[in-house]
């Protein structure tokens, strides 16, 4: 069994990352997770997370509410990309689930400590709480196994032309969690842009009489009508590597490497300069095998409804 923190600012890929974690219980424990302003506001992503981790079963996970703007920059969201809502204004049924509000850094540390073993960070968020809580409390990093992040690229960007946005909505978050000296897998664009779903099958799922199925399937569609994706034949279901590749690692391939992070004032502020090293900390996923993965999405999807009817 393998423990996870997830940090998260939900966003329609977060939420699938959620569902594939929630339809792994049997192989992954998500003992926490904590929000960040991120792809919306902290208020937004806090619902989000609340709602989502009920609606999928999660009730036993805690959910903290983390930062709500970056560590020293103005905070920037993607409501372009995720709707007003983030869930691409799909609306996920109400809880009473409430999050931690008071001491939450604290609190995540505490969560964690508790755990006997090791636990493995899942970052789909600008890198703020992490880094927060690596500096407050150095002594997690004995308690952290690796972190599985989603962010950076080893070449162009998607927020602009050089950086990732989870990087570029905190690069000092990112500097001070690259430099912690702890294993990463990152899970950039490198990869996360060939792990999708084709619109064939995203049709399919809106077109299911099944409640998840369909709530996904348009959340997804949502994203897929957005005009960068208006010649694009596969939709990046980023942050949902993170979990695919916990689950199931061998279909995904790498490379061992550092990155360095742009702090500066320029245009290229956010980037992530990857340089090939087989003594780096950072494994760098950059090949999947994109149908095995697509149909393992689905299938997870459909275990995933039927073991919460």
């Amino acid at each position: 069994m393998i423990n996870i923190w997830i940090d998260t600012d939900p966003g329609i890929d977060d939420a699938l990352a959620l569902a594939m974690a929630a339809a792994s219980k049997e192989q992954i424990h998500v003992i926490g997770i904590s929000s960040c302003g991120g792809n919306s506001s902290l208020e937004t992503v806090t619902e989000n997370a609340l709602r989502l981790s009920s609606y999928l079963g999660m009730e036993d996970a805690v959910v903290v509410r983390g930062a709500a703007v970056p560590l020293v920059r103005k905070k920037r969201d993607a409501e372009a990309v995720h709707g007003a809502n983030g869930l691409g204004n799909v609306e996920i049924p109400a809880t009473e689930k409430k999050a931690i509000e008071e001491s939450p850094f604290l609190a995540i540390r505490n969560k964690i400590m508790e755990v006997e073993g090791k636990i493995t960070f899942v970052t789909l968020a600008p890198l703020t709480n992490v880094a927060t809580l690596l500096r407050a409390f150095p002594e997690l990093k004995d308690k952290i196994e690796k972190i599985v992040m989603m962010g950076g690229s080893a070449g162009p960007g998607n927020d602009t032309p050089y950086a990732e946005f989870n990087i570029w909505g905190d690069p000092e978050a990112a500097h001070i969690v690259y430099n912690s000296g702890l294993p990463i897998v990152m899970c950039g664009l490198d990869v996360t842009t060939i792990c999708g779903m084709t619109r064939e099958a995203v049709a399919e799922l809106v077109a299911s009489d099944d409640e998840l199925l369909n709530i996904y399937g348009r959340m997804m569609d949502f994203e897929f009508n957005q005009p960068y994706y208006i010649n694009e034949p596969l939709l990046g279901i980023h942050d949902a590597t993170t979990i695919l590749y916990l689950r199931f690692p061998e279909l995904f391939g790498g490379v061992q490497s550092t990155v360095k992070v742009d702090c500066s004032e320029r245009e290229t502020v956010g980037q992530t300069v990857c340089t090939e090293d087989p003594n780096g900390n950072v494994f760098l996923l950059n090949q999947v095998d994109q149908p095995k993965l697509m149909a393992t999405v689905i299938e997870m999807l459909k275990e995933l409804s039927a073991s919460l009817k």
